[in-house]
């Protein structure tokens, strides 16, 4: 094998998908256009030992598994979405919100009932077509750990997904009101309608450390309120914030 300046030597993958990008946490109104990670935020990010505080929080990420890694070089359709304890924004953790009635709108504020698409943001490669977050809903009755989510350059209705307020009391009061990044909420997808959930039992080693498993599923308790699985914030950048 002959070596010269254009070989990458090291963990280049994976640093790849690590770079950071800024953003701003609470304080704006979420925006179409711009930038947002989806956090599952009331979920424990990894077991603390006694006496340690706990840390909170998974990530939505895309994941290019060992497998993938030695013929692709950046996300691509296909790649499975997983819940990662690593927050920070990156490539792989980071989405443009996009209105399904008009994909150019960007600025204006999106409210609850509102559909969107996730983009994902393939800072590797530009040029690439764009990839869309999908759920594929099960024909038959499928196994529990089954991860249907995943990366698609097919955008069909299985791309949509919508919000609403998380307490029941709120929930119809709330339709058409703007959402603040930080809030609380309740992802669904729109085909489906049933909630973005952690898979909390379906962990796997990735190239990342641990990350969880993500799927739609409703966990409802007595009280007919969703539990911590089904519990979401949307985290806006910084341009966000500049314009709000």
């Amino acid at each position: 094998m002959t070596y010269n300046n254009s070989v990458l030597v090291g963990n280049w993958s994976e640093e790849r998908l690590k770079n950071e990008r800024p953003l701003a946490i609470s304080g704006t109104y979420v925006l179409f256009g711009f930038n947002v990670q989806v956090v599952a935020s009331d979920m424990p990010a990894k077991k603390s030992a006694a006496g340690d505080k706990p840390q909170y929080g998974l990530a939505l990420s895309s994941l290019v598994s060992e497998r993938q890694v030695d013929y692709m070089q950046n996300i691509n359709d296909g790649c499975l979405m997983t819940l990662s304890p690593i927050v920070t924004p990156c490539c792989r953790n980071t989405f443009v919100i996009l209105s399904t009635r008009d994909e150019s709108i960007r600025g204006q504020k999106m409210n609850y009932g509102d559909e969107f698409l996730l983009r994902a943001e393939n800072y590797g490669d530009p040029e690439a077509p764009p990839l869309y977050v999908r759920y594929t809903p099960e024909g038959v009755p499928g196994p529990a750990d089954r991860m249907p989510i995943r990366l698609s350059a097919i955008k069909d209705t299985n791309c949509r997904w919508t919000t609403v307020p998380l307490l029941p009391c709120n929930r119809l009061e709330g339709l058409g009101s703007s959402i603040k990044t930080g809030a609380r909420l309740i992802i669904k997808n729109c085909v489906a309608d049933k909630s973005l959930c952690v898979m909390n039992q379906s962990w796997m080693q990735t190239f990342f450390g641990p990350e969880c498993g993500v799927t739609c599923r409703n966990y409802i308790d007595i009280h007919k309120r969703f539990t911590a699985e089904n519990i979401f914030t949307l985290v806006s950048d910084v341009e966000t914030k500049k314009m709000a």
